[in-house]
């Protein structure tokens, strides 16, 4: 790799987050980047980033799961609970195989019946909240304080980093990784070679639970409480880390995805913390917010149709 391709892929990666800051840290210096501000954004990111981790294998060979958030805040209800009678080590182990279990309910609905990803993970995503508002009552449920380090610097940044690792091992040194890669070239291709495109598939949506699972465990960590939701609210959940996906395909020319992925939801979590310390209302947040998204996909797209053509 000769020194102006290494430059390039050292520095494209990070263009974005770097942009992102000094915009809103030029226009609110007061208000936004400061040493407080800037850890609590990386607390906030390293959560969805997890998420972000869980979905991507799905994403990668166009299956969506809008049920993710759904499913963080029924094994959150339900590992919380436990927490109270068996501490920490109740709170991880319940709250990823509760996680694990909704992933494989679901991923088995797509696999039996063959509806399309959407219907069923939107489908799953309604019942999932309707059982985690009438789970205890429909109340929020808290852990003791106590046990709540891991939602907490440094505890969240060593899981961030050790679930980075587990991610990164799955995606390229297993043969499920390899079999993802290869439903993402083209099913065509990938059944050529013997992948079962289904069965990787319904192993996504397992691995995906895992992932959420221990966003789960964070989540609950880091707010010392967990509140049931219902009227479709999950969804927005799963967006920062949908769009974190999609940086992280765009930078895996320069970058590990899963890297990428991190570097996405940064971005975005820091363009709403940014959109907060400039005062905007929650509102006009989204609309921008959206607004990235749809500038951010189209020049992506368009940019890859241009160099297929030439």
């Amino acid at each position: 790799m000769n020194i102006k391709k290494r430059m390039r892929n050292m520095i494209v990666p990070v263009a974005m987050p770097v942009i992102v800051f000094l915009i809103f840290f030029i226009c609110q210096p007061k208000r936004f980047g400061t040493p407080e501000g800037i850890k609590i954004m990386l607390q906030q990111s390293v959560i969805n980033t997890i998420i972000g981790f869980g979905l991507s294998y799905n994403l990668l060979i166009d299956t969506w799961d809008f049920s993710a958030g759904a499913q963080m805040v029924l094994a959150g209800l339900i590992g919380a609970f436990y927490a109270q009678k068996m501490g920490l080590p109740g709170l991880i182990i319940i709250t990823i195989l509760v996680a694990t279990i909704l992933g494989t309910i679901t991923g088995s609905i797509y696999f039996v019946f063959k509806i399309p990803s959407i219907i069923v993970t939107i489908g799953a995503m309604l019942i999932y909240e309707s059982a985690g508002a009438m789970y205890h009552g429909g109340a929020n449920v808290t852990i003791p304080t106590e046990i709540c380090y891991l939602g907490k610097s440094p505890g969240i940044f060593v899981v961030g980093i050790v679930t980075y690792l587990l991610a990164y091992v799955i995606y390229h040194h297993t043969k499920f990784g390899y079999s993802v890669r290869s439903v993402g070239n083209g099913e065509d291709v990938a059944k050529n070679i013997g992948v079962n495109s289904l069965r990787v598939r319904f192993l996504c949506f397992i691995i995906g639970g895992i992932f959420v699972g221990i966003a789960g465990v964070l989540q609950v960590s880091y707010g010392g409480a967990i509140a049931p939701k219902s009227g479709m609210n999950t969804m927005g959940m799963v967006f920062p880390p949908f769009m974190g996906v999609f940086i992280g395909q765009y930078l895996e020319k320069y970058c590990d995805i899963m890297l990428g992925i991190f570097l996405g939801v940064f971005s975005m979590t820091m363009i709403n913390s940014g959109l907060i310390a400039m005062g905007l209302p929650g509102t006009l947040q989204q609309v921008v917010t959206g607004t990235f998204m749809i500038v951010f996909m189209a020049i992506s797209i368009n940019r890859e149709k241009a160099i297929l053509q030439k």
